[in-house]
């Protein structure tokens, strides 16, 4: 015989009736809820809670040891007790204990009938307490009257209503512990509460080793037998394609990337799609006082069991619903009409950056110093080693080679001279053709623009930046000064892609086709599917999409669907013939050098009546 079976059985308080009942509880103590546990009782007389909490101590004296194994807190000793970074009084501390650290998922409760559960309901729904309604809830039912059975239907009923389906209710039947639940999806009936025998704890008084083997919390959702599953959708490119029968009405397939993954976990957890199309695809505002609008108000009121359309994560949506796990990390640009046409002298600048052209005339006016440094130092032994044997137009050369002439008179015979040569060939020969490359697509592309590249241009053009809602509020983090506003039934996005977009495009599909995209991205934020808030599908859909993830298909999804480049990549217009008004700019490149031209001249003629002039013409005629 057991301790604890001989406490009892000196106790005047119990009959040995209830010694199954209390081993039972301790054995669930001790082998299943390994973790943090909560123990409390809800009673509708005195007797019945007097006999709970006797019930509870018998249960803490013999799972509390010496070792140290299970650790007991009592109701209010575990607060927060810690300094928070900004200043919070009592209620804002207490608040946000509950939501970061006190979410209790395992909870044996004593009841002796249906209002003392009722009791016990309205703390689970209370916000400000700290149950997680997707743990595990053990119930141990004292209640002697005669219809047992239909009070413990009840309490399943209102438990799945409030979507809590890991939950047991343990009760005494011809002497012996039996523990019933529920399961929801069977392959007779669906979304019933009906109660189940689990298993019993047929034994356990007379067997001081008793063991069981079975899962006392079973997963519910593991198999749904075909049931169906509300889904909140509709064609949303390229997330969601809905693809019904034209006569029928009835569901053919849903496509796209959300589209893919429940088809795919439907597969997995063996459940028909229940399509429900919402009146708008806009996900709606949540505001402080708890309602909402739009989806976010239908899912709240529980119209849906999951809405995929492409949702970005919201710290004010995840407040009331539930965010399923990131299956896909979106990158948020801004699509912009196309700049101003480029100028002649921009056509003739655009191939390179301003690092480049930096560099190569950086190199090119060190090399012009450099000769006419040596020929003012005025050694010829030096002249000769860096020029080389015979070259007496160091600077002609260095023009000539520029433009992919040829070198004039001797080449250097030097090895040092030959070396310089050679890099600066190898130099001017890869810009020379980088840059012939690039300016021919530039000349004859009639709709070059000079786009805006950074969000900065963009606010200091001040541009109107229009956005979602939960964009706007990123937006003002990163561009405080910029303009911005929502979008609304006059400027929607479409609306708003339709203005912005080339009056000639034929693009029809891809908006990043139509438009100008920035490429500085302004944000990377997680993908989503938002469910009811308290959903017992997080579990399973969570581990399902961690093995998508891991396996690639979701990137398979993306790339499938995702098939359009953007308009940097994409040519969009046709080459056109070479006019005045693109060569125009090298029209007054070239007048510019004539002018120099009869500068030149002009000093040269002077320098036969003045010798002054006459010497600095010489030094410079290399």
């Amino acid at each position: 015989m057991s301790p604890l079976e001989k406490l009892i059985l000196n106790s005047t308080q119990f009959s040995p009736s209830v010694i199954p009942l209390i081993l039972s509880t301790v054995w669930m103590v001790k082998f299943h809820f390994v973790s943090s546990i909560t123990i409390d009782s809800y009673a509708s007389t005195t007797h019945n809670r007097n006999m709970h909490n006797d019930f509870i101590d018998y249960v803490l004296k013999d799972t509390m040891n010496p070792y140290g194994t299970i650790t007991y807190f009592v109701e209010g000793q575990m607060r927060p007790n810690e300094k928070f970074i900004y200043p919070a009084n009592h209620q804002e501390a207490m608040e946000r204990f509950f939501k970061y650290y006190a979410n209790r998922q395992r909870s044996i409760w004593f009841v002796d009938c249906l209002e003392s559960y009722i009791k016990f309901e309205k703390n689970l729904l209370d916000i400000q307490r700290d149950f997680h309604r997707n743990g595990f809830f053990f119930f141990v039912y004292t209640g002697s009257e005669p219809d047992r059975m239909a009070t413990i239907r009840i309490i399943f009923r209102r438990l799945f209503q409030m979507y809590v389906v890991n939950a047991n209710v343990m009760m005494m039947v011809n002497g012996d512990a039996y523990v019933y639940t529920y399961h929801p999806y069977t392959t007779r009936k669906c979304n019933s509460p009906q109660p189940q025998l689990l298993f019993t704890f047929r034994g356990i008084d007379s067997d001081p080793n008793y063991t069981m083997t079975l899962h006392v919390f079973s997963s519910k959702v593991e198999n749904m037998h075909g049931c169906p599953l509300s889904v909140m959708t509709s064609t949303y490119p390229p997330y969601v394609f809905v693809d019904k029968d034209p006569y029928t009405g009835k569901l053919k397939a849903l496509r796209g990337i959300d589209g893919s993954l429940i088809t795919l976990m439907s597969a997995i957890m063996n459940f028909t799609i229940d399509v429900k199309k919402p009146p708008s695809k806009e996900m709606g505002k949540i505001f402080p006082n708890g309602t909402a609008t739009g989806i976010a108000n239908m899912l709240i009121k529980q119209e849906a069991n999951i809405t995929i359309f492409g949702f970005i994560y919201s710290p004010e949506r995840s407040e009331k619903l539930l965010p399923s796990d990131s299956y896909l990390t979106l990158t948020f640009v801004l699509a912009m009409p196309l700049g101003r046409p480029m100028t002649p002298f921009e056509r003739l600048t655009k191939p390179f950056r301003y690092i480049v052209w930096s560099c190569f005339s950086s190199s090119f006016l060190f090399g012009i110093l450099f000769i006419y440094y040596i020929k003012f130092l005025g050694r010829s032994r030096l002249m000769l080693f860096l020029y080389g044997q015979g070259n007496r137009i160091p600077f002609t050369n260095l023009l000539s080679t520029l433009f992919g002439g040829a070198i004039f008179r001797q080449m250097p015979q030097r090895n040092f001279a030959r070396y310089i040569l050679c890099i600066w060939l190898l130099h001017t020969f890869v810009l020379r053709l980088a840059y012939s490359g690039e300016l021919f697509q530039i000349l004859q592309d009639g709709s070059g623009k000079n786009n805006l590249q950074t969000l900065e241009e963009i606010a200091a053009q001040n541009y109107t930046i229009y956005t979602s809602h939960v964009m706007e509020t990123v937006i003002k983090f990163a561009l405080a000064h910029a303009t911005k506003r929502q979008y609304d039934e006059v400027n929607t996005r479409d609306r708003l892609l339709e203005i912005i977009s080339k009056p000639d495009s034929r693009e029809k599909i891809h908006p990043t086709r139509r438009v100008r995209i920035l490429k500085q991205p302004i944000l990377a934020t997680p993908i989503t599917f938002y469910m009811p808030r308290h959903s017992y599908l997080r579990s399973r859909t969570s581990g399902i999409i961690l093995r998508l993830v891991q396996s690639g298909l979701i990137q398979h999804f993306v790339k499938f669907n995702v098939y359009a480049t953007s308009q940097e990549n994409v040519r969009t217009s046709e080459y056109l013939p070479l006019s005045l008004n693109v060569l125009i700019g090298l029209y007054w490149v070239c007048g510019f050098l004539a002018f120099v031209c009869i500068l030149i001249f002009s000093l040269e003629m002077l320098a036969k009546k003045c010798r002054i002039l006459r010497k600095i013409m010489d030094f410079l005629n290399l």
